[in-house]
């Protein structure tokens, strides 16, 4: 028992409230007062689990309470019409549905805000419940109408038992069918959702439709309970279920809520309620109290979000104190030291003794495996973590980095892989962003302006001050989170995986800013899966491996497969091994595909037992050719076929049932459901052709296991969330869902992006032996040597067309001779090396 209530405060704040009114009002806690809040609890409790399942799947619906008015009254006039009681509770559920139905119309079909939608639909019930019953009750004594609220099985009140009925309905709806993985993916990611064969507007319109229909079965109890029905019944219920919802748990954002929780959620609220009516507490003072009980229940339910707000409290008030050090000159000479540094969290280990030092004016690879330890790291310069054991030291004096002030104070900015500018802004508004100059309250915008374009002078970047940062390219973005990072005057700059969306062009940009950074004395920490980047611009790397330093590498001497060897403790011979096969029949033929949009024609053949790559820059049409192929987007020309019979354009069900499968470019956005375990996210298109009846099957758990140990899935917890996981980890999980559907065709978009040496080795292992099997696989990839490496043939896009196809040996100038329509001489020139290393 001090376990379960260990795990669940809100148990133990109902636990405690029952025995402070207990104490209070003895019979408080007598059999007919637990009769009476149960039957209080009961018509919550039916609103609130369908409305579980509406946030859950990022919705909301206000409308619940008015529906359940509407849905009585009109229940009450088909039994004064003279039909039978069942005709009459069946209206009071069908309206609630149409009603429903309508809200999930507006929000699930045409995009309108949940928010919007069902406020408009409160008012439209109200006002038709008063409307129809001439704003006064309307009495009811059929007894069929009056059973499912007033009548008692034994001692147990009707009410309460559907209550109890209806929680056991959710619970197997949500844990155990296939609706219920639906209804969480949709919730935790509605474009992963999508793109797994989820029909994700059908689910949210669905979730509303229930939410209804259970609002008009709450309007049958609400009848047998008072022997009437009432236009302004459903009052402030909506209030109550939502209440018990996200007390329960249910989280707002989505993808998150369990049914258990909410019912301990309607009890806390049913018995907040009910405890100060039995004390003859005043209705306004109720409200107060309630209100103020249900947010100190969110606070306790939502203990993580508490923890990190209490954390970023603290560290904003010891950003007050003495700072680690004064601003830094641009061209003084720094250095930092890591003494034995060591970070750890609860049951995890994430830094052990790491020691190494960096000075201004170098470039340091930081190299390793995800969950190296590289993160937490990265955390402490930023000031985001101090280090458990150990010290920093700047220009050999004790350090605390406490906060992201005291860390920027230090000369210390980081350029996170996923950007942290606004897109709504302009670049000089970006540039200043928390740090802006002004005098009497007002910006000094001249100032700023003279001081930007100065540094952009001296960075040689050509960018406008006035553009909106969202009209930018990606690579310009980028630039101007280095520039935001000089204006801060900043000595060292950390670079985590500053390429991973960039092209080719515009990754020589950043090469040869890198250099510039030199010039100015700048150090460079810089984070990279790509080894040959990290051998292009650092003279020495530094390397760790689950949390410890194996050492440091001087790059002039230490190869590339000894470097990989040091991160993953394994000798790997190629990271993109080929695997000599004998192609077989044409599986995937494009014939001529154009979308509209950034594709404009193009045409290839993927054979049985074949690797075929697709190589272009970015935005050249790469993507759209596999979303086409894919069903995920319609083509407005061309054909693709597979297996000889074509396939109709945008049916990415059909796609997949003949042996199509897509791994999407952008995991967090398309592959992963974080929220979800990683066991929901592997089987989650494998379920819609193998589940029977809609209900979970008992192999899921054996495919999970296989699927786990085939990928080698670190951890191997098929019920750890998915989001906790490495990005190499979170990339096996996805392609793992799609190897389950036993694909024919394997369409690959950047495989490998943002994934460590050792995961792209075992990924890449993995695809090798689906060739061997004899799958087509067609890969896009922004990192030539894996295309080289491993295809059999490549295909090159420019302008949305495919401009060239290349043999196996073709040689990196080959291609970008292709991609950038340039000569090989000027396309040689592109690739000189500029980054200012070893000069």
């Amino acid at each position: 028992m001090s376990a379960i209530l260990r795990r669940s405060p809100l148990l133990v704040l109902i636990v405690v409230t029952v025995a402070v009114f207990g104490v209070l009002r003895p019979e408080f806690l007598s059999v007919t007062g637990f009769l009476d809040i149960g039957q209080q609890i009961a018509v919550t409790a039916i609103l609130a689990f369908a409305l579980t399942a509406v946030i859950v799947a990022r919705g909301i619906d206000i409308s619940v309470g008015s529906t359940l008015s509407v849905s009585g009254v009109i229940g009450a006039q088909t039994l004064s019409a003279g039909l039978p009681a069942p005709l009459a509770i069946g209206a009071c559920v069908l309206t609630g549905a149409a009603i429903g139905a309508l809200n999930g119309v507006l929000i699930g079909l045409l995009g309108v805000s949940p928010l919007i939608a069902t406020l408009g639909t409160m008012a439209f019930g109200s006002g038709a419940a008063l409307a129809l019953s001439g704003a006064s009750s309307i009495a009811v004594d059929q007894i069929a109408m009056l059973m499912p609220g007033g009548s008692y099985v034994g001692p147990i009140p009707s009410s309460v038992l559907i209550a109890v009925v209806l929680m056991f309905a959710w619970m197997l709806v949500l844990g155990r069918t296939l609706y219920g993985r639906w209804v969480y993916a949709v919730g935790g990611n509605v474009d992963a959702a999508r793109a797994s064969l989820v029909p994700a507007r059908l689910v949210q319109l669905s979730t509303f439709v229930l939410a209804g229909a259970s609002a008009g079965l709450g309007a049958v109890v609400m009848i047998g309970r008072v022997g009437s029905a009432q236009p302004m019944a459903g009052q402030g219920l909506e209030f109550a279920a939502i209440t018990a919802a996200v007390v329960g748990g249910a989280k707002l954002s989505g993808g998150s809520g369990t049914i258990g929780g909410t019912m301990l959620g309607a009890i806390f609220v049913g018995v907040v309620n009910s405890g100060l009516s039995f004390l003859a507490v005043p209705q306004q003072t109720i409200y107060v109290v309630t209100g103020a009980l249900v947010i100190i229940a969110v606070l306790l339910t939502q203990r993580q979000e508490l923890t990190a707000l209490w954390d970023g409290a603290r560290r904003a008030l010891r950003s007050g104190e003495a700072r680690a050090g004064t601003s830094v000159g641009k061209r003084r000479a720094h250095r930092i030291e890591l003494e034995g540094v060591g970070k750890s969290y609860p049951g995890v280990r994430a830094l052990h003794e790491v020691s190494f030092a960096l000075g201004s004016g170098e470039v340091v690879g930081l190299v390793g495996e995800n969950g190296a330890g590289k993160s937490t790291l990265v955390k402490m310069l930023a000031g985001a973590h101090e280090p458990d054991t150990g010290r920093l030291l700047l220009d050999g004096e004790p350090v605390r980095l406490r906060s992201a002030e005291e860390s920027r104070a230090a000369g210390v900015s980081v350029i996170h892989q996923h950007f942290s500018l606004v897109p709504d802004l302009t670049v000089l508004e970006n540039l200043f962003l928390g740090r802006e100059p002004t005098r009497f309250g007002v910006l000094r915008r001249r100032h700023m302006r003279e001081e930007a374009r100065s540094v952009l002078d001296e960075l040689e970047l050509d960018v406008d001050l006035d553009a909106r940062l969202a009209g930018l390219p990606v690579g310009e973005r980028q630039l101007v989170e280095v520039a935001k990072a000089m204006l801060d005057d900043a000595w060292l700059v950390i670079m985590d995986e500053p390429t991973s969306t960039l092209s080719q062009r515009e990754r020589e940009r950043l090469y040869e800013l890198v250099g510039r950074l030199l010039e100015r004395a700048v150090a460079v920490l810089y984070i990279s899966h790509r080894m040959e980047e990290v051998y292009r611009l650092a003279p020495r790397a530094v390397v760790l491996r689950d949390g410890e330093l194996v050492g440091e590498a001087d790059l002039s001497e230490v190869a590339e497969p000894a470097l990989i060897a040091m991160m993953v403790g394994r000798r790997i011979d190629a990271v993109f091994a080929h695997r000599g096969t004998e192609p077989g029949e044409a599986l995937l033929e494009i014939d001529g595909i154009a979308d509209g949009g950034r594709l404009v024609e193009a045409s290839l053949t993927v054979r049985a037992g074949e690797i075929v790559g697709l190589a272009g820059l970015m935005g050249s049409g790469r993507s759209e050719v596999l979303r086409c192929a894919a069903g995920l987007s319609r083509r407005t020309a061309g054909r693709v076929r597979v297996d000889g019979r074509e396939l109709r354009s945008g049916d990415l069900p059909e796609a997949n049932e003949r042996g199509v499968a897509y791994v999407p470019e952008e995991r967090l956005r398309e592959g992963v459901v974080p929220a979800m375990s990683v066991a929901d996210n592997i089987v989650l298109a494998w379920l819609r052709s193998h589940s029977r009846f809609g209900v979970v099957p008992r192999g899921a758990g054996q495919l999970v296991s296989e699927s786990i140990e085939r990928l080698g899935i670190k951890p191997p917890a098929p019920d750890r969330a998915t989001g906790v996981l490495s990005g190499g980890n979170q990339q096996k999980v996805v392609l793992a869902r799609w190897l389950a559907t036993e694909p024919r065709v394997l369409l690959l978009d950047e495989p490998t992006n943002g994934v460590d040496v050792g995961s792209k080795a075992e990924i890449h292992a993995t695809i090798g032996d689906l060739k061997e099997r004899g799958l087509a696989v067609l890969l896009v990839s922004s990192e030539l040597p894996e295309l080289l490496g491993v295809a059999d043939r490549i295909h090159v896009m420019r302008g949305g067309r495919v401009v060239g196809e290349l043999p196996r040996g073709a040689t990196e100038e080959q291609v970008m001779e292709l991609a950038f329509g340039q000569s090989p001489a000027a396309t040689a020139g592109q690739h000189e090396i500029r980054s200012g290393r070893n000069q």
